[in-house]
């Protein structure tokens, strides 16, 4: 069940104390694995995780929690910024009492984030998956992105929220799934909030070539062996750009792309990209 971990949140202010938004499952009983740590993209929530954490979780702890800014998380939205993400993620398994190195996976924002935290937090992160991050958006990313900022202008999630489907889902996916896009409409707009999203659109979006926090300037900082997944239909992280990447990592680093599937790979071909994260974190 999602509860609420208290954290410190030096953005609000010298001690004063925030909450994170979290669920986590222990995993069997006897097992030996690590946590598995899922951070979601820009307007997902922990329900968005529901259908993969239980098989995952049949495996290993898991724990997937909603980012500053994300859902009903309550950190001050003031800094948004990665630096601020990577404290936060630190402080929130501290609080947690995980000590040992995880296993992080993270989707599109929450790739960048979970690449951040691999990149300036190695010691804590044993391996790592992405999904919906390559080495750049391509133009076609770009506009979109920026389509979705002027969306934000008319102060509320409800355009943003269809635009997004169109955008990151595939084509197969929404035929099948038309007659539920309302409530997918539905349920970003209430389970989010304009303040936090703003914030993240306007501090999280760093795709300048010479932002320290891009992914082709945080891979070769990156000690974990990584699993890279992208959507062959993906608009906002181009598959092309995949292998470029992945050669980017000092380390072992494997590129996966995925037939006929959009941006949100973890939900379009759901079983398997839980079967590669299984393989690749065994």
């Amino acid at each position: 069940m999602p509860e609420f971990i208290d954290i410190l949140d030096p953005v609000a202010g010298p001690g004063i104390v925030g909450q994170v938004r979290v669920d986590r499952r222990a995993g069997p009983d006897g097992g030996t694995a690590p946590p598995l740590v899922i951070l979601g993209g820009m307007t997902q929530t922990l329900s968005s995780w529901g259908g993969q954490v239980r098989p995952l979780s049949a495996q290993r702890p898991v724990i997937v929690y909603e980012a500053r800014g994300q859902g009903q998380t309550r950190l001050d939205v003031g800094d948004v910024s990665p630096p601020v993400h990577v404290d936060d993620f630190e402080r929130l398994l501290d609080a947690l009492g995980v000590s040992e190195p995880i296993d992080l996976c993270g989707f599109s924002f929450g790739g960048r984030i979970a690449l951040a935290i691999a990149a300036e937090r190695p010691e804590r992160v044993r391996r790592l998956v992405l999904s919906g991050v390559s080495a750049g958006r391509g133009a076609l990313g770009r506009v979109v992105v920026r389509a979705w900022r002027e969306s934000l202008r008319t102060g509320d999630l409800e355009a943003l929220a269809w635009l997004s489907l169109a955008d990151t889902l595939g084509p197969r996916y929404l035929e099948a799934n038309e007659s539920m896009l309302e409530a997918f409409v539905k349920a970003t707009v209430q389970r989010n909030t304009f303040a936090g999203i703003s914030a993240l659109f306007a501090q999280t979006l760093h795709d300048a070539p010479d932002s320290p926090w891009s992914p082709l300037n945080l891979a070769p900082r990156v000690r974990a062996p990584v699993l890279l997944m992208a959507g062959e239909l993906d608009r906002l992280a181009p598959a092309r750009e995949l292998e470029a990447l992945a050669a980017a990592f000092p380390g072992p680093a494997r590129a996966e792309v995925l037939p006929e599937v959009g941006h949100t790979v973890a939900i379009e071909a759901a079983e398997r990209w839980r079967a590669l994260v299984i393989e690749f974190l065994a």
